[in-house]
């Protein structure tokens, strides 16, 4: 059972219609030659323990980076400042999905290379 401060939830990213707010790249400093490719889902993950992390995925399991949050709702408040109307809502990962970043990759893969059949 899910205890009430654990949260596992993902979020799709639709198409940009504006330039990319944040940019993420491997390592530190931020470095052109190496940026990360834009993110098709977010994953959120927050336990018992203070904060949360936010990470992103492309549909082909590729990080895109990720952030740590004080809180779940500072998590979800900066995908919606990263991805503005581009984030879709937001899914509780279900209990018996036993890796959360696992299913969102393929939970995004399955929705977004399916966007013709709507």
């Amino acid at each position: 059972m899910t205890s009430p401060t654990r949260v596992r939830a993902l979020a799709l990213v639709g198409a940009m219609t504006q330039a990319r707010r944040a940019t993420h790249t491997a390592g530190y400093p931020l470095d052109p030659a190496r940026m990360l490719p834009e993110a098709d889902v977010v994953v959120l993950v927050a336990d018992a323990d203070p904060g949360a992390m936010l990470f992103r995925y492309t549909v082909h399991g590729e990080s895109s980076g990720d952030t740590w949050h004080p809180s779940a709702d500072a998590a979800r408040a900066e995908a919606r400042d990263e991805y503005g109307e581009a984030l879709g809502q937001w899914e509780d990962v279900p209990d018996e999905a036993p890796d959360a970043h696992v299913y969102a990759v393929k939970y995004a893969a399955d929705r977004l290379n399916s966007r013709g059949d709507w």
